[in-house]
């Protein structure tokens, strides 16, 4: 009996212990450690590195980046946020465009928040048939070139279309005129830059529209029909074009659309600063005092 006493109060006074233990050390005795968070917050923007080449980080020489070469390259890239297709792997215009925008301070690392995008009416109509029934001056785009779902998408069409073989990837330029200086060569309204991509330069030229920038590149072929098929497409295409420009929108509304050459060669002279050129691409005797 005295022996069962005294265990009882043994057994009571490590129990008393162990919980003064684990009162002193502020975790219980005997409970596991809470589990840590498994989200945990993307690296800064500032810690991304990008290499200098797509090949660098192609150590499989398969032609293609998959994550794993991405991230050993780019330890603290959120890939998600680089990988804007969703297809496990970062393709030479993701690249291109991780790398522009790390150069320019824009890019934030975090994978950008979906926005709701409309469904439109005549989404999949002909971009001719379109054209051909609205009066002149009438287009507008359905879409909000600052909405950056919609801007992703329209890139999305633009590579889909194989837009990128003569304008860049990221609409930078290459065998026709770059996208993303400012530079609208028969204007910026969505009216003007529908029928352009839809018809092509000589048909809008033929519909009375004038060049308003001394660049002079080769003729746009014409795309509606053959290579866009849905107007839906060449609006969102659109959109994107406006989201790199969107400081350059409100500046050339006012430029001739259909006057004689003598007044675009005016107009041209006086917006020199909005209209400019890339150098190579002029041509015509009275862009040379344009050119940059």
């Amino acid at each position: 009996m005295f022996r069962k006493t005294v265990y009882g109060f043994t057994a009571a006074a490590l129990a008393v212990a162990g919980i003064g233990l684990a009162l002193a050390t502020g975790s219980p005795a005997t409970s596991p450690a809470a589990p840590s968070s498994s989200a945990a917050a993307p690296a800064s923007a500032a810690s991304v590195h990008v290499p200098a080449t797509y090949e660098a980080m192609d150590t499989s020489h398969s032609g293609i980046v998959t994550e794993k070469e991405a991230m050993a390259a780019m330890p603290n890239l959120n890939f998600k946020a680089a990988d804007e297709n969703g297809d496990g792997q970062l393709d030479r215009v993701e690249f291109l465009d991780l790398q522009g925008k790390v150069a320019d301070g824009t890019w934030t690392n975090a994978v950008p928040k979906k926005e709701f995008v409309k469904q439109i009416k005549g989404y999949d109509d002909n971009p001719v048939d379109v054209v051909t029934k609205a009066p002149k001056g009438s287009l507008k785009n359905p879409y909000d070139p600052a909405n950056i779902t919609v801007a992703s998408e329209g890139h999305q069409q633009f590579l889909n279309h194989g837009c990128n073989g003569c304008h860049g990837g990221n609409g930078g330029g290459g065998i026709c005129p770059p996208l993303t200086n400012g530079v609208w060569i028969y204007g910026p309204s969505d009216d003007t830059l529908f029928r352009l991509v839809s018809l092509g330069s000589k048909k809008l030229q033929e519909a009375g529209y004038s060049r308003i920038s001394p660049e002079t590149p080769a003729l746009m072929p014409q795309q509606g029909g053959t290579t866009l098929t849905k107007a839906g497409d060449l609006w969102k295409i659109i959109a994107w074009i406006k989201s790199m420009n969107m400081k350059n929108q409100t500046s050339m509304e006012g430029a001739p659309l259909r006057k004689s050459r003598a007044k675009v060669q005016v107009w041209a002279a006086e917006h020199r600063a909005l209209a400019q050129v890339c150098g190579s691409s002029t041509s015509s005797p009275w862009d040379a005092a344009n050119a940059r």
